[in-house]
């Protein structure tokens, strides 16, 4: 790092990657070498390590909707994991390691990190920076402490001061190899690699894709309680619905609808967790607008057709996965700390306890025998949770039977978008109140109790709805507020002139004025120019069977504080982000009998009180 070893004798930097299989070879070593490194795998498979050493380089192929592209991955070799004076050397000589063994192996690699940490010190060599590419929170504990359990007492504190251990967050999904070729490997395009930037002794490497960060924690929980969320919530909520694929669940609607849901509970507890208290609502919306593209971004890679990835592969091992700090329960958890209710969450968690294991996963005799015995007995062995545990008595209470015989267990196939939410028109007024008083809007309990609940004579509120506040309506101005839930949608209407008869005095039409507060809104006008592209991008957010009812696509993507004016009489419709919105309207007179729907179906009048 500081002092040029033997890897850099011809000029090359060199990483030695512990480690050959999916991350190793499908992300890490591409990514790498793609920017000018050679990359050094240790692992015990021979077959592997010796190909690598024959050829020198291998293909790993980027799949998705539109087809493939070969990458040839080079330069690269190999050395066999018994091969301890080989590594040792390798160790001392690198520029920079990186992990992808696993947590049941990562124990391992502490002796070979010992030793070649020591060798460079012998050396006179720099410190050792290692990437550990491993899902486990406390990862880079662990191999610290199974690096130092080898050395003498006197020999630790040298160690520990040149080994930087660095957290990274791994999310290149990989679907599972089909041929017979020991190297060549399929993965999907995308590819960024965040690191924690204060973890590292040397410089950062400067390699595309290789994301340092500061703000790491945030990163690492967006990773744990969005990716990981979500993928967990799609397949155990296929694996009820008899599917196959993570990709077949992101087409069924209800599964994906749930799952987002479950996403954007996760969005709000990350924001209200790592938002800056200084500047706290400025700095919350920046957080839940990154984490509601990445939230898109990852059905977008669900949906990829190349990747095949079974819902039995991720729905495996549900005792580890319902652990207090992982992917379900973890998320719950930080829902409960931040004041925001997980209820789409739990409903998961309680499909999770559903889940039926194969015979050779591990723990499947166990699971099976508390499955038996109960949801309470299933997560008190998996999270090992007091019953006292504020996620252990909500999750307790949504698995006990609701009139009519069903429980939360059901909820994500119970409904449209199993935002489970309201009951009653009284129920889903105070979730719109309490939204709207948690986004800062002062909200009278005379004003919480007359919320008009409008679902447009549907009957599908969670997926076409909007919780009105009216402030004023005069014969000339109009001022709401529009609370709406995650990926509901305002469907497209205009506000047509009004004759002289019907209004004393001929009206052109509402002119109104949306200004987002807290969420994110995509708003879709007449106008689209882009031969379909547009249009594809709205659709996605829209039930099959209302396709025909949308006819204008332009987009207007409007974040928290960004506003935009509709003149009368304009086609439009909107849909709330995977978070949900609070819209603040300011308008001429409105006249909402008079809006024009294209869909005939609608029946635009207030719910009755």
């Amino acid at each position: 790092m500081t002092e040029e070893g033997p890897a850099k004798m011809d000029g090359v930097p060199t990483l030695v990657q512990f480690g050959a299989g999916n991350i190793g070879r499908g992300f890490i070593a591409p990514t790498f070498t793609a920017a000018g490194w050679r990359v050094v795998f240790v692992d015990v498979d021979a077959v592997r390590i010796d190909a690598l050493n024959a050829r020198g380089a291998y293909t790993v192929r980027e799949v998705d909707a539109a087809g493939e592209r070969a990458l040839r991955v080079s330069p690269v070799g190999g050395i066999h994991a018994r091969d301890e004076a080989a590594v040792t050397a390798a160790l001392s000589g690198c520029d920079l390691v990186a992990t992808a063994v696993g947590l049941n192996v990562l124990e391992r690699l502490g002796a070979p990190l010992a030793r070649g940490v020591s060798a460079r010190i012998a050396a006179h060599r720099g410190a050792l920076d290692v990437l550990v590419c491993e899902n486990g929170a406390d990862a880079t504990g662990l191999l610290r402490r199974a690096v130092l359990a080898g050395l003498p007492a006197a020999e630790r504190p040298a160690v520990d001061a040149r080994l930087g251990l660095v957290r990274t967050s791994i999310g290149r999904m990989i679907p599972a190899a089909t041929g017979g070729d020991p190297l060549d490997i399929a993965v999907e395009p995308y590819a960024c690699l965040p690191v924690e930037r204060a973890a590292f002794i040397g410089q950062v490497p400067v390699v595309p894709h290789l994301d340092a960060r500061d703000d790491f924690e945030l990163v690492l929980r967006q990773k744990l309680y969005l990716h990981n969320l979500t993928h967990a919530c799609l397949a155990y909520a296929g694996h009820a619905r008899g599917l196959a694929t993570i990709r077949d669940c992101v087409l069924d609607e209800p599964i994906a609808a749930a799952a987002r849901a479950a996403g954007a509970e996760a969005i709000e507890a990350l924001a209200r967790a790592h938002g800056a208290c200084s500047a706290e609502e400025p700095a919350r919306a920046a957080i839940r607008t990154e984490c509601a593209r990445l939230l898109e971004d990852l059905f977008l890679r669900y949906a990829n057709p190349a990747l095949r990835d079974p819902v039995a592969r991720v729905a495996r091992d549900p005792l580890r996965k319902l652990a207090a700090d992982d992917r379900l329960v973890g998320a719950a958890r930080l829902c409960l700390a931040q004041g925001v209710a997980p209820t789409a969450i739990i409903a998961h968690v309680l499909l999770a306890c559903a889940y039926t294991p194969d015979a050779d996963e591990p723990g499947a005799e166990r699971w099976l025998r508390l499955r038996s015995q109960g949801v309470a007995a299933q997560l008190a062995a998996a999270t090992a949770l007091p019953l006292e545990d504020p996620f252990m008595t909500a999750a307790e209470n949504a698995s006990k039977p609701r009139a009519g015989g069903s429980s939360g267990a059901a909820a994500p196939s119970a409904s449209p978008s199993a935002v489970p939410s309201a009951k009653s028109i009284a129920d889903r007024r105070a979730a719109a109140a309490a939204a709207m008083r948690t986004a800062g809007i002062v909200l009278t309990a005379a004003e919480a109790s007359v919320i008009e609940i409008a679902d447009f004579g549907l009957g599908r509120f969670e997926q076409f709805g909007l919780a009105i506040q009216v402030y004023v309506n005069t014969e000339r101005c109009c001022a709401k507020e529009l609370v709406m839930l995650p990926g509901q949608i305002c469907p497209e209407h205009r506000h047509p002139p009004i004759p002289a008869e019907a209004a004393g005095a001929s009206e052109p039409g509402k002119e109104e004025t949306f200004r987002v507060r807290s969420g994110e809104v995509h708003l879709f006008l007449p106008g689209s120019k882009r031969d379909g592209a547009e249009r594809e991008f709205a659709l996605r957010m829209v039930p099959a069977d209302k396709h025909a009812a949308m006819t204008v696509f332009k987009h207007v993507h409007l974040g928290p504080g960004e506003q935009y004016t509709l003149k009368p009489n304009t086609p439009h419709w909107f849909v709330a982000g995977p978070a949900g919105a609070i819209v603040s309207e300011f308008s001429t007179r409105s006249r909402d009998e008079a809006d024009i729907f294209t869909d005939q179906a609608i029946t635009r009048v207030p719910d009755p009180a």
